[in-house]
């Protein structure tokens, strides 16, 4: 384990009253980033998809790795069609999980249609949102089909193109970004890899951002090189705007997390943390324009942003949900990455501020961490389930593969990894950091 990867969690165990210490891998069944918006002429009128899949059947020498199975056999896997339980290497050692596949739309949920094989680049069909289905669905008469990783997972929709769409191709879009339909924007537009890291403000299943526009007033004054190789330094203003926008709408997630906090009652000191979380996003955002800023020449900041369709969640179980996915787990990621940022920085005055976002997002997550361990006083078992299955899921979303990304612009020194490296530091800082700081506070079957 890296000294500053030891550092955070003993930080965390700390913050917690819980002392000071606790106790590349293989092809996966997550599906990795297929060619972007590749197009479906006519979506419906394609043959029946092969529903068969690639992997192996999970095995008994799977069922007694070191991770729990979620399945033992093909029929514990009924909540689609066609069911396996296939062996998965999650990272961290092999187990066994549910995968579905489809050959017909009836395979689907009614909102839903059956893409074949052949538009994944793990040949393996699935049911994905249907916006439309035909030509015939769309205004502009045009139904295509838009894949797009952000960086944590697969989203995938059949929707229309229109005159709103701000790209028709790859091609149009800048370095490091790829044209795939929005379905907060409502159109297709130019996407940068944005895997939500930290406090991201979800709506509907997707982090929510405001766009970038010009202005001047959210920008810092930086002392640093501008005159960057040509070919990596739009990708790192992309990079570093996609950062400016989640640490913006950050802002807004701690309001949400704030009003959480006082629906369940809690104590002065997690709100006036959640408080001072805000503030600390407001500087990281206003930071990251001005790196975006700098190195695209010229001044970005963010517009307004659309908070329709956001949920005030008053269910303790979504509450708890949210609170592992994006404050246990999500700032711990962040507080790991900002200081690996600030090892890896090319400038000192970089990594200066990155080692600060460090320290800030740590303190982050040790709120996160101690709202949860005031929630299992006072909620009890059901707290835990849900801690636990949620962690489950992040655990499987992290150990997808990813495809090869060598022709992926990179620049260790200015903030922008290849998304290989950057998985691989986080696959680390999950079995490092969380699970002993889980194991600890939920008890040593936590991770079992």
């Amino acid at each position: 384990m890296s000294a500053s990867l030891f550092a955070l969690r003993r930080r965390l165990l700390v913050a917690l009253g819980l002392g000071a210490s606790a106790g590349c891998s293989s092809p996966s069944t997550s599906a990795a980033p297929p060619a972007h918006a590749r197009e479906l002429a006519d979506a419906s009128a394609r043959d029946a998809c092969d529903p068969s899949f690639a992997f192996d059947a999970c095995s008994p020498e799977d069922l007694a790795g070191p991770l729990a199975p979620r399945c033992h056999k093909d029929a514990d896997c009924d909540d689609g069609a066609y069911g396996r339980c296939v062996a998965h290497n999650l990272g961290f050692g092999p187990s066994c999980v549910c995968d579905y596949s489809c050959s017909t739309d009836a395979d689907c949920r009614s909102d839903e249609a059956c893409v074949c094989d052949h538009a994944f680049a793990d040949d393996h069909s699935r049911c994905v949102p249907a916006l439309c289905r035909t030509d015939d669905d769309c205004p502009e008469g045009s139904c295509g089909f838009s894949s797009w990783f952000d960086g944590c997972r697969l989203e995938s929709f059949l929707a229309c193109r229109s005159p709103a769409d701000t790209c028709l191709r790859d091609g149009d879009c800048e370095t490091g970004q790829d044209c795939a339909y929005d379905p907060d924007a409502g159109h297709w537009r130019c996407r940068s890899e944005a895997c939500a890291i930290g406090r991201p403000l979800v709506v509907a299943g997707t982090a929510r951002t405001a766009p970038a526009v010009a202005r001047a007033d959210w920008l810092t004054e930086i002392d640093l090189p501008s005159d960057l190789p040509c070919a990596v330094q739009a990708a790192i203003a992309s990079h570093w705007a996609a950062v400016a926008a989640l640490e913006h709408a950050s802002v807004a997630s701690f309001a949400a997390v704030t009003l959480d906090l006082m629906t369940l009652g809690a104590p002065p000191d997690l709100l006036a943390e959640a408080q001072r979380a805000a503030l600390d996003e407001i500087e990281h955002a206003r930071f990251a324009w001005s790196l975006a800023s700098l190195w695209s020449g010229r001044p970005l900041g963010p517009g307004p942003l659309a908070l329709d369709g956001l949920p005030l969640r008053h269910v303790l179980e979504d509450i708890v949900e949210t609170l592992v996915r994006d404050g246990c787990v999500g700032e711990t990621l962040g507080a790991a990455e900002a200081q690996l940022g600030a090892e890896l920085a090319a400038h000192p005055v970089l990594a200066a501020r990155l080692a600060d976002i460090a320290g800030d997002e740590t303190r982050h997550a040790a709120l996160a961490w101690r709202t949860l361990r005031w929630l299992l006083a006072s909620h009890g078992h059901a707290v835990r389930l849900v801690a636990l299955g949620t962690v489950a899921e992040l655990r499987a979303e992290l150990a997808a593969d990813l495809p090869p990304d060598d022709e992926c612009p990179a620049a260790p020194g200015w903030g922008l990894l290849r998304p290989r490296a950057r998985r691989a530091h986080h696959r680390e800082t999950f079995a490092t950091v969380i699970e002993p700081v889980l194991r600890t506070l939920l008890g040593p079957t936590a991770v079992a």
